[in-house]
């Protein structure tokens, strides 16, 4: 990286230091949509067992809301791109609050409590870690992926922290309220946020609103990106596919085990040693970013994650449980380091909104179709253990895509490298480290 481009680019804006971009995104994915699957975990067995539900209508209330997710997501990138992430982000966050806040007054009718997991799903775009990481690779050249690291760990800090919220809750005054509680805070924070901290450098909003004011929309479009670079789908799938058997096996980590005849305060702490192992590796992973080749990086952790996976469906012993959880943690912690930060280095700058929002899209389907994966291998047999080499499969594959994306197309000032002008030749991997 030059002394002149580092010197280009505006570090700070004119009110705030960079690094609150990154604390209060934190602070916002802390209550953000994991906070969803969380609770569905703690307060699901209390509400299906008030209503005479099946375990499996609050497992698929969770599916409609991580599909809804993905949509939401697709549209916020499209939009921050093309009026900044303000506006769209406050209306989405209010959205998820009040669908959040009305399972509080749920009654008993599945109808209700499925509409109520689409307006939720329909607002979490804005509590997801797209605004927050384009607005972070837009301020962040250097140490780029340590910010990205550290914006992420909200979502395993999440994980660690509101299982304990959640169940603290619920055995003061039961699930409604934890609901309501839990629901207001996932409102209030994320508006606070957006409405009095979050912004683009002024060089970015500039370009942005001129090409608005000009009638077009800076950037390449989301089909152009999926025609040009065929990093667009590699990364997409690979993304899909390791989501699909890691955050659809977290959803179920708590009954999985009390269905082993584990106590369900122990359950919980191994779902919380999952989201503590997300929380250490998206900072490990974000130092990882800044130094070495990020494809490689990845396919080291989830193949770690697919031996984690084996461990948790398979054993029955507690050790094993949590050393398994921690190893699927790994890879959750990865997934969104390695998705913000090769998005950046892949992808033109101004397209960087609407693609990381579609390879979260696809993320959340992933998700949700681990979840239906596991719910049918689950009806099918009584147990998990069939879905282990389905699962494990998966991210073999999720391995061979993002191994298979090349060299770096972009510098971290968002300049096309000499690798991708060129013929798109093989390159060595650490030959860009440090550009």
């Amino acid at each position: 990286m030059s002394a002149g481009s580092v010197a280009a680019f505006p570090t700070r804006s004119r009110h705030l230091n960079r690094w609150w971009y990154v604390v209060t995104g934190f602070l916002t994915l802390l209550f953000g949509t994991s906070t969803v699957n969380v609770l569905f975990n703690v307060v699901g067995g209390p509400m299906a067992a008030e209503f005479g539900w099946e375990r499996s209508v609050i497992s698929n209330g969770l599916s409609i809301e991580t599909v809804l997710v993905g949509f939401s997501i697709v549209a916020l990138g499209i939009l921050i791109d093309r009026y900044g992430p303000k506006a769209p982000s406050v209306s989405m966050a209010l959205t998820f609050g009040i669908g959040f806040m009305a399972l509080s007054v749920l009654p008993n009718n599945q109808m209700l409590f499925y509409l109520a997991c689409v307006v939720m799903g329909a607002g979490s775009g804005a509590v997801n870690p797209i605004v927050h990481a384009t607005v972070v690779s837009a301020w962040f050249q250097d140490r780029r992926g340590v910010a990205l690291g550290t914006l992420m760990a909200g979502l395993g800090a999440c994980g660690v922290l509101m299982p304990f919220l959640a169940n603290w809750v619920l055995g003061l005054a039961g699930w409604r309220l934890t609901c309501l509680v839990i629901g207001v805070m996932c409102t209030v924070i994320p508006v606070a946020v957006y409405l009095f901290v979050t912004r683009m450098p002024a060089e970015h909003e500039g370009e942005r609103k001129a090409a608005r004011d000009e009638g077009r929309v800076i950037g390449e479009s989301l089909w152009t990106v999926a025609r040009k670079y065929r990093q667009f789908w590699l990364l997409s799938v690979s993304i899909f596919l390791v989501s699909s058997a890691t955050f659809g096996l977290m959803s179920q980590v708590v009954p999985m085990a009390t269905d082993k005849g584990i106590d369900k305060a122990v359950a919980v702490s191994v779902l919380s040693v999952l989201s503590l192992s997300s929380l250490l590796a998206r900072l490990l992973v974000g130092y990882l970013l800044d130094r070495f080749y990020a494809p490689v990086i990845a396919a080291i952790i989830f193949a770690l994650c697919a031996t984690g996976v084996a461990m948790l469906i398979i054993s029955a012993e507690v050790g094993l449980l949590f050393v398994g959880a921690a190893l699927i943690g790994l890879g959750l912690g990865a997934e969104g380091d390695v998705a913000a930060y090769m998005t950046s280095r892949y992808f033109p700058q101004h397209s960087y909104g609407r693609v990381l929002g579609f390879v979260y899209f696809l993320y959340a389907l992933g998700a949700a179709s681990g979840m239906f994966l596991l719910g049918q291998i689950f009806a099918a047999t009584g147990s998990y253990r069939a879905g282990t080499i389905p699962i494990v499969a998966l991210v073999a594959m999720s391995i061979v895509c993002v191994l298979l994306m090349g060299p770096y197309r972009f510098t971290l000032d968002h300049r096309e490298t000499e690798e991708a002008t060129g013929d798109d030749a093989a390159a060595k991997p650490s030959a860009d480290i440090g550009r």
